[in-house]
């Protein structure tokens, strides 16, 4: 007797009562399954703009109201709520910190216009690709780094260049210095890493800014694992205590109210839409032998051995339990290819650029 292709058989014989069951079983199983790519998806956007930064966390010296009288708005300036500090003292002091990998260090610069506001920043060549220093790897064909960390060059942003009609090879006008444009950088999907147009060798963005000491005002800093996060951060509020620090875990607060939720308590969705869905499969399954429990009885009353019996029950559930499977898993590739890639626009990275 082939029990298998028997029970399949009364399963298609049945099909108008058991298609209803299979798809209820996808049902219940995609509320999991949806859970979980939803709260990955928002996870991913939430840490995305410093995970493309290869980087865990960025150090930066926020700062107050300042001076009227020391304000400046000509020329290359600091943002108003960004402060400097001395780059060889902060470099010492990191390197002293266990779990820091690697960093890299970045003079965050303004130029006012009347139309448009540039965010220039000043990158040292000799730094490792982390955080904005990371560019070099987004530069387009034909387009290359800094020579020198004092060359009279510059790497424009794509959309920036192509709207002021700016080429690799041209030249480019900042605050009267005449500079060399040695490539374009395209950041893509990875927009989020800066809203800077100009990119400058770090000795040059100093002398444009009349700064006449090592000065940075934001550093990059990446981690040997992240699970190190909460470590440092103490080791670096105890090192750098008028500092603010950007991690992973504060980016949270760029996401919009919904997304906050899900992000902060997105495992805990999960974890309770796991055993609402067994308990909704199971009151499905058990309505569903209920319904062909005659079919059962009279299996009984013709003498069909205990055994036999079971294995009918065992390959009737499978079969709904495996066409429940299948839709989940084609349901699920459709919210995974068609519906997520709605959501793969990335928090902007709120790196305390203020007017």
């Amino acid at each position: 007797m082939n029990l298998p292709g028997l029970v399949l058989r009364n399963l298609i014989f049945h099909r108008k009562k058991t298609v209803t069951v299979i798809l209820l079983c996808g049902l219940i199983l995609l509320l999991p399954a949806a859970s979980y790519l939803l709260v990955r998806q928002i996870t991913i956007l939430a840490d995305r703009p410093l995970a493309s930064l290869n980087t865990e966390m960025i150090l930066q010296r926020d700062t107050g109201a300042k001076n009227a009288a020391t304000v400046k708005t000509k020329g290359l300036v600091e943002p108003f709520n960004l402060h400097h500090f001395a780059k060889e003292n902060t470099g010492r002091l990191l390197e002293a910190i266990k779990g820091v990998q690697h960093y890299s260090t970045a003079l965050v610069l303004w130029q006012f216009d009347p139309q448009n506001t540039l965010t220039v920043v000043g990158l040292d060549p000799a730094d490792p690709p982390v955080g904005l220093r990371k560019i070099e790897s987004l530069l387009m064909r034909g387009g290359r780094f800094f020579s020198s960390s004092s060359a009279d060059e510059v790497i424009l942003e794509r959309h920036f260049a192509k709207l002021i009609g700016h080429k690799p090879g041209g030249r480019f006008q900042l605050a009267g210095r005449d500079l060399a444009i040695v490539g374009l950088v395209d950041f893509t999907e990875q927009s989020n890493l800066s809203n800077a147009a100009v990119f400058l060798p770090y000795e040059t963005a100093l002398d444009l800014a009349g700064q006449e000491k090592e000065v940075v005002n934001q550093v990059f800093i990446a981690l040997a694992s992240s699970s190190d996060v909460r470590g440092v951060s103490r080791e670096l509020a105890r090192d750098f205590p008028d500092f603010s620090l950007i991690s992973r875990d504060s980016l949270y607060k760029n996401l919009s109210a919904f997304n906050r939720l899900i992000y902060q308590g997105g495992h805990l969705l999960v974890l309770l839409a796991v055993p609402l869905a067994l308990l909704l499969l199971l009151w499905v399954l058990k309505m569903h032998r209920l319904e062909f429990g005659g079919q059962i009885e009279i299996l009984k009353i013709l003498g069909w051995p205990r055994n036999d019996l079971r294995r009918w029950l065992a390959l009737d559930l499978g079969y709904l339990l495996a066409g429940g499977v299948l839709i989940s898993i084609m349901l699920s590739m459709l919210i995974y290819f068609l519906l997520l890639p709605h959501l793969r626009i990335a928090p902007l990275l709120d790196q305390g650029f203020k007017l």
